[in-house]
């Protein structure tokens, strides 16, 4: 098997969303997901969440993995049937997987795709939509079900950390992909988180980028995870991302390479009021808009599989 040089990528996003997670909820209130920091409670969608709806969009955008479904549900735990592999189903390869075989103990593989949960950067206000199910009430002859939401309109972050040096590889199964099949894999993670999205009590909520930063960089870290923040301008109706937080971050350096050199920014223009200071955080040919910024990341991991990409334009 190769010996590739052990290289992380890894991408901090910030997204514009509504209401993300619910949990268990009691009677006909929906209580959504939330943390507890300072006082102040947040709601997040978790990473098994935004798991599913990578893999969903890979599906239907992609159609990976079109063949007889992977899983299996004996002796009530739920894992990879033995016959699978990371060669023949990119779901085992990119997000690990746990299968037994006969007579022998469980064999497993790690995630190469780390996923965080998406947090909100605002704090709740316990906003709850009170509604029924009125108009089939009406139709069927009968009383209405009252119910309740939880609500939270806010931005939200969340980190993707992959393992490139580990994917498409298994030790396992004594398995390689080739390195151009590799680098597909990633990039077209890197294609759905551009235009990621949640279905979710009869919304569509998109997860589209308003601000991306990352790169590939010489160690496995995902360096801006619990960085962005941001803070909102009441003149201007419009948010600010707090660039002295990312400059910190950009000033690190490991084993002689600064993070700084392998970093790019992605954001949407017109929506930030201090466009001008993200666009200071890095020389201009690292500033991209959000397409071009996924774009240069796909060359990033091309060049680093060995495999030929265009570069992309600002």
């Amino acid at each position: 098997m190769s010996n590739l040089e052990p290289k992380g990528l890894t991408v901090s996003i910030i997204f514009d969303a509504m209401s993300l997670n619910y949990g268990e909820g009691v009677g006909n209130i929906s209580e959504l997901k939330k943390l507890s920091r300072s006082g102040e409670l947040y709601s997040y969608e978790s990473r098994q969440a935004i798991r599913y709806d990578i893999y969903r969009m890979l599906k239907e955008i992609f159609n990976i993995d079109d063949k007889d479904e992977p899983l299996t549900a004996s002796k009530d735990v739920v894992q990879f049937k033995p016959e699978v592999n990371i060669e023949d189903y990119i779901e085992a390869d990119l997000f690990g997987y746990m299968k037994t075989e006969k007579n022998k103990n469980s064999i497993t593989r790690p995630a190469v795709v780390r996923i965080s949960p998406a947090v909100a950067l605002e704090p709740m206000n316990l906003d709850v939509e009170f509604g029924t199910n009125l108009n089939f009430a009406q139709r069927a002859g009968t009383n209405p079900n009252p119910f309740q939401f939880e609500h939270q309109v806010s931005l939200y972050s969340y980190t993707i950390t992959v393992e490139l040096d580990k994917v498409g590889k298994d030790e396992n199964d004594k398995i390689e992909i080739k390195p151009e099949e590799k680098a597909k894999r990633v990039n077209m993670l890197l294609d759905v988180l551009k235009i990621l999205n949640r279905n979710i009590k009869g919304r569509m909520e998109s997860l589209n980028p308003l601000f991306a930063i990352g790169g590939v960089y010489n160690v496995k870290n995902p360096f801006f995870l619990g960085r962005l923040k941001v803070n909102y301008d009441k003149e201007s109706k419009k948010y600010l991302v707090e660039t002295p937080i990312i400059s910190s971050v950009l000033d690190m350096s490991f084993n002689g390479e600064s993070v700084k050199e392998n970093t790019y920014i992605g954001f949407i223009e017109g929506y930030w009021n201090n466009e001008d200071e993200i666009k200071n955080l890095l020389p201009q040919e690292q500033i991209f808009n959000v397409n071009s910024f996924f774009e240069k990341l796909k060359q990033k991991v091309s060049e680093y599989y060995g495999v030929s990409n265009e570069t992309p334009k600002n």
